[in-house]
């Protein structure tokens, strides 16, 4: 596929925009891939969204998955005998809640990412208010890019200290007096039924979560309710049955 002359503008100016804005090309990473990096941001700030990160580990990822297209010459989300996308993206080391990926082949990184704005499902993959993080791989084989861009809703990894405190800030914004003791809710997180300790609390919940900003529907609907005074939080290593990371909470409630 043929690139017009409007394409090469495109690229050129889009590059030097980059030089004159003082972001040098980063060691390491080829103009193609900045170039994708760059104009995938571009298309995101123009439609209010944020910027996404690259991120190292996710185009690790990236790249597992373009060289097997360039040793295929095609473009595929997956070929025989390969991992899929989630399980690429985790055994890259990348603690994610949403993955997604754009491929194509082309013979420049413009028309790539014109290809990729043209199809509504790739296009909404580059425009996803929920993603945070890119990773981009590109490799060249006689004359054809072979391009992976791979995006995530990365999950933070915090210590269970700190996602007690987050948890805890939030049940004391309903009111409630949250223990500094966290040893009974840890035991109770890795249980499946029952609690830890004594008293015995009115109300326990157990849940995992992507997102520490906010507390589920059932635990605040039982907050506004008034019954409870005090809360001890406990959070505990998640199960790894699935690629996607997590966080495990519980939550027990006290009159």
């Amino acid at each position: 596929m043929l690139l017009s002359s409007s394409h090469s503008r495109f690229l050129v100016v889009l590059l030097l925009g980059l030089f004159a804005g003082g972001i040098a090309l980063s060691q390491g990473r080829s103009v193609s891939e900045q170039y994708l990096l760059a104009a995938a941001n571009q298309d995101r700030v123009a439609n209010s969204l944020r910027p996404v990160r690259l991120d190292p580990l996710l185009s690790a990822a990236a790249l597992v998955h373009a060289r097997e297209m360039a040793a295929h010459r095609a473009i595929s989300h997956r070929f025989p005998g390969e991992a899929d996308l989630a399980d690429r993206v985790a055994n890259a080391g990348v603690p994610f809640s949403l993955v997604t990926e754009n491929v194509a082949e082309a013979s420049n990184s413009a028309l790539v990412h014109e290809l990729w704005m043209k199809s509504p499902g790739h296009r909404a993959n580059l425009l996803d208010a929920q993603v945070d993080s890119i990773g981009i791989a590109v490799l060249a084989v006689q004359g054809q890019l072979y391009a992976v861009e791979d995006f995530a809703r990365t999950v933070a990894v915090i210590s269970f200290q700190e996602q007690e405190g987050r948890v805890g800030g939030l049940l004391e914004g309903s009111g409630v007096i949250v223990s500094s003791d966290p040893v009974d809710a840890r035991r109770t997180c890795k249980m499946e039924s029952g609690y830890s300790g004594t008293p015995q609390p009115w109300f326990v919940m157990r849940y995992t979560t992507a997102t520490l900003a906010r507390l589920p529907e059932q635990l605040a609907a039982r907050l506004s309710t008034g019954k409870y005074r005090r809360a001890a939080v406990g959070a505990c290593t998640p199960s790894k049955s699935t690629p996607f990371s997590s966080y495990s909470i519980a939550v027990m409630l006290y009159p």
